[in-house]
């Protein structure tokens, strides 16, 4: 071991089990791969969250026109189609949801201003 000013360095844990750099590589890559498949699953959760307050609104807003009266459901087949389609979505995601009994849909690390 190297002296600095007269004192012995104490050895990295990983030397004193023989352990050289190509362990500490491996281990390393195997950290960046667990971080990205964590990060991929909380793209897809935000995705999936996206798609369905997307299909949601977009059913709210058709209904709302058709029960306004602008939107005749009789000539509009498949505009209602699509929409009962759309809010199909919606209500499998919430029910999903509902089941699997998540409260939050912010991330809890999240900063508050003025609160």
């Amino acid at each position: 071991m190297f002296e600095s000013m007269g004192t012995p360095i104490a050895p990295h844990p990983y030397e004193k089990l023989g352990v050289g750099a190509d362990w500490r590589r491996r281990l390393r890559r195997l950290e960046h791969r667990l971080q990205d498949r964590l990060f991929e699953r909380d793209r897809l959760r935000t995705a999936t969250a996206a798609a369905m307050a997307i299909c949601g609104g977009l059913a709210v807003v058709y209904l709302w026109f058709a029960v306004i009266g602008t939107i005749n459901l009789g000539r509009a087949i498949a505009a209602t189609g699509a929409a009962m389609g759309l809010a199909l979505v919606w209500l499998l995601g919430f029910w999903y949801r509902a089941r699997t009994g998540p409260t939050r849909v912010q991330r809890h690390d999240r900063e508050r201003r003025g609160f």
